[in-house]
């Protein structure tokens, strides 16, 4: 017959919820990682049609921040970038002022036709015409991706 110790079940559940986490966020490849790859397909995909840099915005990913409490892990992460909600969510066309101007610089070499225009590969502009955005829904099509991992 086998005994066991008092502390079994805590001893246990410690177990449990460190696989957990190990599998989240501790492993190579991990769960959470695989989530947020999930995201940066959409965006670079839809800059790559539309000729738009999403790396600034994708690049803010904050980290995986893990809290554990009693017999649970909460995980969070975030992009500090404010234009992540409008490829998240889209845009109608729209008007962008500037405070007082907009300042845009580019590569001449990779926008030759706007060198007449701003020679020194620098625009400044009162405010511009934005064609609207589709919604890329990679954030919540990728916390969706996510729960229905943890749940099989």
């Amino acid at each position: 017959m086998t005994t066991l110790n008092n502390g079994f079940e805590q001893d246990l559940q410690k177990a449990v919820l460190d696989d957990a986490e190990r599998q989240l966020v501790g492993s190579r490849d991990n769960i959470v990682f695989q989530a947020t790859q999930r995201v940066r397909g959409r965006p670079e995909r839809y800059a790559r049609e539309e000729d738009y840099n999403v790396e600034p915005i994708l690049d803010s990913f904050t980290g995986a921040e893990v809290d554990r409490s009693g017999n649970s892990i909460t995980v969070r992460w975030g992009y500090d970038h404010p234009a992540i909600k409008y490829f998240e969510f889209g845009t109608s066309d729209h008007t962008v002022e500037g405070d007082p101007v907009l300042v845009f610089e580019f590569d001449a070499d990779e926008y030759p036709y706007l060198d007449d225009m701003f020679p020194d590969g620098t625009a400044f502009l009162p405010e511009v015409e934005v064609s609207g955005i589709e919604e890329t829904r990679a954030i919540r099509d990728a916390l969706h991706w996510l729960r229905r991992e943890v749940e099989s």
